[in-house]
């Protein structure tokens, strides 16, 4: 099945994958810079120990720090995991989280069209100038 290619995609901000998404990873950095966010403090957030050590999964599905209107209520600082998404789906289009990024839209359309892939690729390369400052190696599993 080919899907639409979309150019210049923007996130059509319908909160799906922030609602589909069962945890969200992050380092202890990130935890810290994140409970500073006045959106965060006070808030009950549920966490658990992920690995390697000093690593924490915010318990999610939904994310609890999603509002009403499907905004990130911690855009600013959100963690890498979140800043490295993409969909890439057209508007109206139905997200569907089983492809192996995390949504299968993207994973289509990422085999059919080279603009998409450097779209893409721009956007991690991005996000991981974020990871590297806040404790991500690159050797995460």
């Amino acid at each position: 099945m080919r899907l639409p290619i979309v150019k210049d995609w923007t996130c059509s901000q319908t909160g799906s994958c922030c609602r589909a998404t069962p945890a969200i990873r992050m380092t202890g950095q990130e935890l810290d810079i994140l409970l500073e966010h006045p959106a965060a403090v006070g808030r009950d957030l549920q966490w658990r120990a992920s690995q390697p050590d000093g690593w924490v999964e915010l318990v999610a599905g939904p994310c609890p720090l999603l509002t009403e209107d499907n905004q990130c209520s911690v855009y600013e600082v959100r963690p890498y995991q979140c800043r490295r998404f993409g969909c890439y789906r057209a508007p109206g289009e139905a997200f569907d989280p089983s492809g192996p990024l995390g949504c299968a839209n993207l994973s289509e359309r990422l085999t059919q069209d080279r603009e998409t892939r450097r779209a893409y690729a721009l956007n991690q390369r991005k996000a991981q100038k974020w990871a590297y400052q806040h404790g991500w190696t690159g050797n995460e599993v």
